[in-house]
């Protein structure tokens, strides 16, 4: 979609309209009738004063003559409001329902992407693209489609009017209405170039404002203010180069279309003089009338062009969106996946051969993580994986969860392979817990029943207790509608995770994903969040990723995954004997406080 025609993005943008079309064809029809009842008035208004003085009789007030045209007046005045309440109110309509549908559209879209493809995206750049682009597509439909049906229809009223009045005056307002609708948006397309660049440009400085805003604290701490600030200016200056051009061309099309206007206006009135004064048209009636028509034939027509620049805009926010939304997830759900269940909670890894984005050169590591990496994992048992990072322990999760799929091999849950499922199904098989586990900036409450919505108010909160939460909530003034904040910014380390394991048990899926639970807690925190940890994992199918190699000793088995490969394996007390890297990085880690961890 990135290379796709401009034809192309607006046929897109139009099939989003089909649900409101009629809703649409009402406010096109009303915008119309407004602008040419405005046109009406006018005429009508500077018809009345030679229709009066051709009724005039000396000593006479002729009031049937001014009541009849301020009843006209009036009539088509009160048209204008009728049809202008009409057509803001159903076009806007339009535009907003279109807005928060195409929000849900980018959202659901995105979710099929994560985190594969959606890794490559900063979150300020995201946050660009559904906010800031969503809000840029808005005037395409509610002041880009109105104002194009306009600039042809109201136009042709008033050309064939004008053409009842005398047919020579549509050879000469034609071109200048064609001149107005046409000549001025190529104009404008051609001074202020695509506007690409300028949008990627934004994107790059969101990205960098909510980095910068992310990680103030240590901006501060290591005085880089001014270099980052420094920074964000020069790419800011490099975008006001593409919106300098964008609203240059603007403004010199504003200004050309001031001067078509007023050439075409003089030219009707030269035009109607010359009529008038060979008696082919009426000089106090026809003449006024057909240069007060003429000034909102006009200005309709170069409607258009004043819109282009948004036009444009939304053509290109359209194509970053769908540049984004139609990028091929990188798990596929197979058209024959079964929504039967495993069988088992074993877990198998068979000749397994993966590298990230294999299938792209910027992305790409140029190595694969996994060779020919085979592992079977019995029903019921916890096993851990242990080794220098970067070796694949997490990428063994990531393909589990199939958010990535192997490039070569097999992985499979039971009897049954990832791939067979359908996605959701698979969803339901894991709990996954991790360091980096997400608080929305919601209740307690809510935060908890993440992980299963449809529970009790006794499931939540048993599920509470099981991770060692109710004590504290019980002190909070609110309980568990007590909101987490942002991030999670009003809760400790500790209950973050609490909530986290929380969620996965109330979940109670047969497979439990422990990715460094606890890598980022004090020791008094991580026994506690251990506590919970164990009651998550009884009875379950249990899979840790651990560098802190204390929290790992009670495991049916320890796997230590060196280039991924599996270079030791066995408990904790067969592989302290071995003296091997596991033994190793154990004593280095054995101070006094994991020895009191221990024990």
């Amino acid at each position: 979609m990135a290379g796709a025609s401009n034809a192309r993005i607006i046929r897109r943008l139009l099939t989003h309209m089909r649900p409101f079309s009629w809703i649409m064809c009402i406010s096109l029809t009303a915008r119309v009738v407004k602008i040419v009842s405005q046109a009406a008035v006018l005429g009508i208004a500077a018809a009345s004063v030679g229709i009066y003085v051709a009724a005039h009789e000396p000593g006479a007030v002729a009031w049937d003559v001014i009541w009849t045209q301020v009843k006209w007046i009036a009539a088509t005045g009160t048209i204008v409001g009728v049809a202008s309440y009409i057509e803001q109110y159903t076009g806007h309509y339009v535009a907003f329902h279109i807005l928060a549908a195409f929000r849900n559209s980018f959202y659901y879209a995105m979710l099929p992407l994560a985190p594969a493809r959606t890794s490559k995206l900063q979150s300020g750049d995201a946050v660009s693209r559904v906010m800031s682009d969503c809000e840029r597509i808005e005037p395409f439909y509610a002041h880009t489609i109105a104002p194009a049906v306009a600039a042809i229809c109201v136009p042709a009223v008033i050309l064939a009017w004008c053409y009842s009045v005398h047919p020579t005056f549509l050879a000469v307002l034609a071109p200048f209405y064609l001149a107005t609708t046409f000549v001025l948006p190529w104009l404008v397309a051609k001074l202020g170039g695509d506007g690409v660049a300028y949008r990627e440009k934004l994107g790059l400085v969101n990205a960098y404002v909510a980095d910068s805003i992310q990680g103030v604290r240590d901006t501060v701490a290591f005085g880089y203010e001014k270099r980052r600030s420094e920074e964000l200016w020069r790419i800011g200056a490099t975008m006001q180069e593409g919106q300098d051009k964008l609203y240059g061309a603007d403004a010199t099309q504003r200004a050309l279309g001031e001067i078509f206007v007023t050439v075409g206006i003089l030219a009707a009135a030269w035009w109607g003089i010359e009529l008038a004064m060979d008696g082919r048209i009426s000089a106090l009636v026809d003449l006024p009338a057909i240069v007060a028509v003429s000034v909102i034939g006009f200005y309709t027509s170069i409607g258009l062009a004043n819109n282009y620049t948004d036009f444009r805009v939304s053509i290109i926010a359209a194509r970053r969106l769908f540049s984004m939304m139609d990028q091929p997830p990188a798990a596929r759900e197979s058209s024959d996946a079964s929504a039967d269940g495993a069988g088992s909670a074993s877990l198998h890894f068979r000749g397994v051969s993966f590298e990230y984005d294999s299938d792209d050169a910027e992305w790409s590591r140029g190595a694969g993580v996994l060779e020919d990496f085979s592992l079977d994992i019995e029903a019921g048992r916890h096993v851990a994986l242990v080794g220098p990072s970067g070796t694949g322990k997490t990428t063994l999760i990531n393909l589990l969860l199939r958010h990535w799929d192997v490039d070569r091999g097999e992985v499979a849950i039971g009897d049954k392979p990832v791939t067979d499922f359908p996605l959701d199904a698979l969803q339901k098989q894991f709990a996954v817990v991790s360091q980096r586990s997400y608080i929305f900036n919601e209740s307690i409450r809510d935060n908890i029943l993440f992980g299963r919505p449809d529970a009790s108010d006794a499931q939540m909160k048993a599920a509470a207790k099981d991770a060692g939460l109710s004590d504290w909530i019980a002190t909070l003034p609110d309980g568990y509608d007590s909101p987490a904040g942002e991030r999670g910014s009003k809760l400790s380390g500790g209950q973050r995770q609490r909530i986290a394991i929380a969620r996965a048990i109330l979940k109670d899926a047969p497979i439990v994903l422990l990715d460094e639970p606890t890598s980022s807690l004090d020791v008094d925190t991580e026994k506690g969040v251990m506590r919970a940890q164990r009651r998550l994992c009884r009875g379950k199918t249990t899979l840790t990723i651990a560098h802190r190699l204390s929290t790992i000793v009670d495991s049916d088995e320890i796997l230590v995954m060196i280039q991924g490969r599996i270079a030791e394996r066995g408990s904790h007390e067969e592989l302290m004997a071995r003296v091997g890297w596991y033994s190793k990085m154990f004593t280095l880690q054995l101070d006094e406080v994991d020895a009191a961890l221990v024990a």
